[in-house]
């Protein structure tokens, strides 16, 4: 066999090695990763989140479910967050991207109307957020960086 022969076979080897890849194994409860957080304007930012659910039972299906992702607002003075009122929100059922240990994905957060709070005279903000899916389990909080409104 040439050496080029050799090379050939060695390189199919490691390719097949390679994709035979083992899949990822997620605990049932969902985590989550924040992918990027991006203040566009003045009045609108975008929070892009990863997410993996072992048992796949993220996203509500019917208005009877609940809310599922759960926002707090900190309003930061002089580096001190104080909590104000937020609104929770839903995350729909995520389909056709399961595999035999769950799902896995990503969801952006858009968050607008950022001159609301420069009415009530705040500089800046931060925001956190969990997933809790349909069995009840919570993920990890995640949080922005905090962001001037101005």
């Amino acid at each position: 066999m040439t050496v080029n022969v050799k090379l050939l076979i060695c390189s199919l080897g490691f390719l097949v090695f390679t994709a035979c890849e083992k899949e990822k194994d997620f605990p049932d409860e969902p985590t989550l990763t924040v992918r990027e957080f991006t203040k566009v304007n003045s009045n609108y930012a975008i929070w892009r989140l990863g997410f993996t659910d072992g048992d796949g039972d993220i996203g509500v299906r019917t208005d009877r479910d609940k809310d599922n992702f759960i926002v707090t607002i900190f309003r930061i003075d002089t580096g001190i967050p104080t909590e104000l009122n937020a609104t929770n929100y839903r995350i729909p059922v995520v389909d056709n991207i399961r595999t035999s240990n769950g799902i896995e994905g990503e969801f952006r957060f858009d968050i607008d109307n950022l001159d609301l709070f420069r009415i009530e005279n705040i500089d800046s903000v931060m925001y956190e957020a969990y997933v809790i899916d349909r069995k009840g389990n919570e993920s990890n909080v995640v949080r922005t960086p905090e962001f001037s409104v101005n």
